[in-house]
């Protein structure tokens, strides 16, 4: 299967169909179960509401106002369902019964889902943003009017909504902007203007953009940013188009007041977690952009990226950050018995079909006599990254006899992976792949072997704590009973978090991971604002909620000096981080997107409440509270999972 592809002016190239999938494409994972064996504890169901109208695993993203929760759908195959609003006081008196707490809902345009609610005050009205993508296939018009009308496909964009009634929402503007879609947004109020950030479908490196929302029936697009933007102003080109989804475009955006700054985090898929500062948004500042460790730190592989959603924490101080990884294996070679992973040519045939027998050609390729001609069967070059383009390499490659080319990345640029771009034609008609310099040393020192494509496990996507206070922070770097320390920069990585079924290649019966239980990535993530101003400690720390698809929903807590390797069966890897509650859904199992914290009464009396949208299952609302080892049955009871008093209002 060929790849299409689109390209900037830089010559980098945007994978838009094929096996790399694109935002709108990125939930597109069906869900067969759970993990049965992970005990539940922390969490405490206390209402829900299955909603209705939906067919299993197109419920989405949630938020909630006022008492009143919103969920959007992901319409896929296409519905007109849209949004579904809940009284949560009735979907909590209503439990175990988990019907009739719906109040309202807002249809959606004809082949258009909703991927993002949210809900900011604005002047005196309570607006409800949505986003909007198209979804489905494309309808001739003529099956619908009996004539020749144009394909019907649907609308993007964003549609504001006054809830300050819930139960009779209306519109206020639809369908603002277009984009070919847009995936998510945020708002927020300073100096007295509402705005929202958003992440536009247009892959070509300008995704990123910024409205004013002060007045929300007439909202004013003031500027559109993105990658392009940012390269010049120090983003990480070292990171860019790694791994089974390789791509650099805005999947998800958050704003926070930090310090008296506006400043947003932009989940940026590979290039990592942008942060721009956004006082003014018509010309927002780039700061900085995190780099993921390679290799990971977890399975050891090259880094995956797939930035896909993150909140700030500790007032600020750090980045709860996570990937979204659909696809637990990377494409690789396997060469002299060993595989290697790979990067791939984004031109010519399908880098899969590469297969033969490798002769290193002793240099770059750069000219169709810097390569020897081929001999012996199913030739395949090997070929020095360097100064010219990988398609004149592959063409000069071709020229000279042989079916396929490995490109070794050099030795300054190391064992990073990047798939390569189309650059000068003609364009090669051979497949090409691109391995690190390890590899390629590797495969120099036995050259003439059989080489041909194969597939190596890296794990699923999972959270990241990153340094956000402007400075280097030391931390522990193998836990409490290791002195081992580490530096980490503004922007590096902290510490790290993973549920073990997430970097085990096979179950307990020997079947592959995810064959069964359904998807095992995380999802979203909201910090609890009651421990955001903790002190990080062994003991405490600011803590986050994670929803986890089937591995249900997570409690974590920042906590310097904690290492796991899943030693004692604890259940999970991570590096100064500490899972303080999971919960999972013991009837069918969990299929959890979004993830919101808010606050209501409860028994009379105020609680925080963590409102959960499972794509199969509708609402869910929890109440999260603190238990020793002991209570989950084991010793000693002395080590407390969390500290009890952070969870009071």
């Amino acid at each position: 299967m060929k790849n299409a592809i689109k390209f900037n002016a830089l010559g980098l190239a945007i994978v838009l169909s094929s096996v790399f999938p694109i935002t709108g494409q990125a939930h597109d994972s069906p869900n067969e179960g759970h993990i049965p064996k992970d005990a539940n504890y922390g969490f405490n169901v206390i209402g829900r509401d299955t909603l209705a109208g939906v067919v299993d695993g197109n419920y989405t993203d949630i938020w909630s106002h006022n008492g009143y929760a919103y969920i959007g759908t992901f319409q896929d195959p296409c519905s007109s369902a849209g949004v579904f609003i809940v009284d949560m006081a009735a979907a909590v008196a209503q439990y175990p019964d988990t019907e009739g707490a719906t109040v309202a809902s807002i249809r959606s345009a004809p082949n258009t889902r909703i991927n993002d609610v949210k809900v900011h005050r604005v002047g005196d009205k309570d607006v409800l943003i949505t986003t909007q993508e198209a979804c489905g296939k494309d309808i001739p018009g003529a099956a619908m009017s009996g004539g020749n009308a144009p394909f019907q496909v649907g609308q993007g964009g964003i549609s504001l909504y006054d809830v300050t009634d819930p139960t009779k929402p209306k519109a206020l503007k639809k369908n603002f902007l277009e984009f070919g879609g847009v995936h998510n947004t945020f708002a927020w109020t300073w100096e007295g203007k509402s705005y929202l950030i958003g992440t536009a479908d247009t892959f070509d490196f300008f995704d990123t953009f910024f409205v004013d929302i002060t007045k929300p029936q007439s909202p004013k697009l003031l500027g559109i940013t993105g990658a392009l933007d940012w390269i010049p102003q120090g983003a990480n080109l070292d990171q860019l188009e790694t791994g089974s989804s390789a791509g650099i475009f805005n999947h998800d955006v958050w704003v926070e007041i930090i310090d008296g700054t506006p400043t947003a985090v932009v989940s940026y898929w590979d290039l990592g977690f942008v942060t721009l500062d956004v006082t003014d948004p018509v010309n927002p500042l780039f700061l900085g952009d995190s780099t993921y460790p390679d290799p990971e730190p977890i399975v050891g592989e090259p880094y995956e990226g797939n930035a896909h959603a993150a909140v700030f924490g500790g007032n600020g101080d750090y980045i709860f950050a996570g990937d979204e990884d659909f696809s637990p294996s990377s494409f690789g070679v396997n060469y002299d018995g060993v595989d290697y992973a790979a990067g791939i040519a984004l031109f010519g045939p399908d880098p899969n079909t590469l297969s033969g027998n490798l002769s290193w050609t002793d240099g770059e390729g750069c000219a169709v006599g810097d390569i020897p001609p081929a001999t012996g069967v199913d030739p395949v070059a090997l070929i020095q990254r360097g100064t010219c383009d990988f398609s004149l390499k592959g063409y000069n490659a071709e020229q000279q006899g042989y079916v396929g080319f490995v490109v070794a990345n050099d030795a300054a640029r190391g064992d990073a992976l990047i798939n390569m771009s189309l650059g000068a034609l003609p364009e090669p008609q051979i497949p090409g792949v691109f391995v690190g310099y390890s590899a390629g040393e590797a495969m120099k020192a036995a050259s003439g072997l059989a080489v041909a494509t194969s597939s190596i496990f890296d794990g699923w996507g999972y959270l990241h704590i990153i340094n956000n206070t402007g400075g280097d922070i030391t931390v522990p770097s193998m836990g409490m009973a290791n002195p081992a320390t580490m530096t980490v920069p503004q922007l590096g990585e902290l510490g790290y978090y993973a549920p073990a079924q997430t970097v085990a290649e096979f179950d307990e019966n020997g079947d592959p991971y995810g064959t069964a239980f359904g998807d095992l990535t995380m999802h979203n993530i909201e910090a609890d604002p009651l421990t955001q101003g903790l002190t990080p400690s062994f003991n405490e720390g600011p803590r986050m909620f994670v929803s986890w698809y089937s591995l249900g929903m997570r409690a974590l807590e920042y906590r310097p000096g904690h290492f796991h390797a899943n030693l004692n069966d604890e259940g999970s890897y991570s590096q100064n981080v500490h899972e303080v509650g999971r919960w999972i859904e013991p009837d069918g199992g969990s299929n959890f997107w979004g993830v919101h914290v808010d606050q209501m009464e409860v028994d009379d009396e105020p609680a925080q409440v963590i409102l959960a949208s499972d794509r199969n299952n509708g609402l869910y609302i929890f109440t999260f509270s603190c238990l020793t080892r002991v209570d989950v049955g084991e010793d000693p009871a002395d080590i407390l999972y969390c500290d009890p008093t952070t969870t009071t209002p």
